[in-house]
């Protein structure tokens, strides 16, 4: 009897959602189809092009699936750290080369995620450490 109240509202709760609070596998996927040039290779040529660059990042975010939300979260935070670099003040570079470090765990995650589940390469994810398929 305890175990049945327990899922009643568990699963009122479940059926109440309209869906828009967690992503979409395939909105998450047709997205990264439809961006995958300009995600796996900018042009990053001015300062004003990064922001854009970070909101489409962001705006993809909004979509992850919870299968891949924290992954796709650290690799943003990653990219926005980066984006905070002064050029010639070499605190600020290795903030953003310890930041995109940490994310290499993320980043072949996602791209192990991608292929599986949206059956999409973004290409060879080059890492410092090994990642296990």
């Amino acid at each position: 009897m305890r175990a049945s109240l327990i899922l009643l509202p568990i699963a009122f709760l479940a059926g109440c959602g309209n869906g828009d609070d967690a992503g979409s596998a395939e909105r998450f996927c047709g997205e990264i189809q439809l961006h995958a040039e300009l995600l796996t290779q900018p042009n990053l040529q001015f300062e004003d092009d990064i922001e854009p660059y970070l909101d489409l990042y962001r705006q993809i975010a909004a979509l992850a699936p919870l299968s891949i939300e924290l992954e796709w979260d650290q690799l943003v935070s990653a990219y926005e750290t980066a984006s905070t670099v002064v050029p010639g003040d070499p605190e600020s570079q290795q903030n953003a080369l310890a930041a995109m470090y940490s994310t290499e765990k993320s980043a072949a995650a996602i791209d192990q995620w991608l292929e599986k589940t949206c059956a999409v390469d973004i290409g060879p994810v080059f890492t410092i450490v090994a990642q296990q398929d």
